[in-house]
């Protein structure tokens, strides 16, 4: 895609920045800098399964001028997020997007609970969660680790056409199919052109990302010693697992119109998907819990102190026995650190 003044248009939908932790090298204001000088107008936060650098990143985009997209990497469980079972271990990837302030909140949701219910070695969140929390949020299927790509990469065709339909069923035109390309990875030609066939068949839309980790093409071994570090190995492993080559940067909207060239729709989508996204977060107002029923809240206070008090009561009897002396003495001693905790000190001991 073009601007009107004829230079090539892209936004980058898959990153990573250092909120990936060990996992992603870019730091935030060097990777906002770099679109700014790069011309890009807007870039995606998607970090893995978490969101700890969404604010910071929202906050440094807007004051230079780029459009702040938020989203998540978030991991999916091959069944019940609450499963927990030797076949749970290693989840899929799939690439959220909030499209408004609805699809924000609801990309909490899912991120909360995938840590909260779904945590097995990586916070997950399963289908259902994703049907329940689906408005407002753009979907890319995902890199090679994307359940869509691990069945065209297992041979079962079948399967990824049935996840595919799923998805479109479920987020309809939010949903799309997301390419790859970087030497090295053979795999990946053979998932690209499975997905077109996808695109073709069951008329999903495709996007073009480029799953960055590190902001310069130069920074490529030290996201490599980044990786030993997170797992454990060191760079003289052969075996070890490592991102084949440097292309895994923040690539210009020239290069990345050059790598898709031959399928035009995959670059232009992203500023159609840039152009649908607008989140806009409120620092002006103050968030705090909604308590609708005080009654409850006072009940709940009342549960935690007879409880207390038939512990305390029980502690004194065992320590100092029946002395009604000490009773009272304890009693007293108890009603003021209540007092100094601004806890109800009238109720009965």
């Amino acid at each position: 895609m073009q601007s009107n003044t004829g230079e090539a248009v892209f936004t980058h939908l898959h990153t990573h920045t250092e909120y990936s932790l060990l996992d992603g090298l870019s730091r935030i204001n060097p990777m906002v800098q770099k679109c700014v000088d790069l011309g890009m107008d807007s870039i995606a936060i998607t970090d893995h399964g978490a969101m700890y650098g969404v604010l910071d990143f929202y906050s440094e985009a807007l004051e230079k001028g780029i459009k702040p997209i938020i989203g998540c990497e978030v991991y999916v469980a091959p069944g019940d997020r609450k499963s927990k079972d030797s076949t749970d271990r290693t989840p899929f990837h799939l690439t959220l997007l909030a499209k408004d302030n609805a699809g924000y909140k609801n990309l909490i949701q899912l991120v909360s609970k995938a840590h909260l219910e779904g945590f097995y070695y990586r916070p997950r969140v399963d289908k259902q969660l994703l049907e329940e929390y689906r408005n407002g949020i753009v979907v890319l299927s995902g890199c090679l680790n994307g359940e869509i790509a691990k069945n065209i990469q297992a041979d079962r065709m079948q399967a990824a056409k049935s996840v595919a339909s799923w998805f479109k069923e479920v987020f309809r035109d939010d949903f799309y199919l997301e390419l790859q390309r970087h030497p090295g990875l053979t795999e990946q030609d053979s998932v690209n052109t499975s997905l077109l066939e996808l695109n073709k068949d069951l008329g999903i839309p495709i996007v073009a990302t480029n799953d960055f980790h590190y902001v310069h093409k130069e920074d490529a071994p030290l996201q490599d010693i980044l990786i030993c570090i997170h797992t454990n190995t060191t760079v003289n492993d052969k075996a070890r697992l490592k991102m084949h080559g440097d292309s895994f940067y923040l690539k210009s909207a020239e290069e990345m119109t050059a790598l898709f060239e031959d399928i035009p729709q995959a670059i232009s989508n992203t500023q159609r998907i840039s152009e649908m996204c607008d989140v806009r977060i409120n620092f002006d107002q103050i968030y705090l819990p909604d308590y609708k029923s005080l009654e409850k809240i006072n009940k709940s206070i009342e549960n935690v102190i007879s409880y207390e008090n038939i512990l305390s009561n029980q502690k004194i009897l065992f320590r100092y026995g029946s002395s009604q002396w000490c009773i009272q003495k304890t009693a007293f001693r108890i009603k003021v650190w209540r007092l100094n905790r601004n806890w109800p000190v009238n109720h009965p001991i």
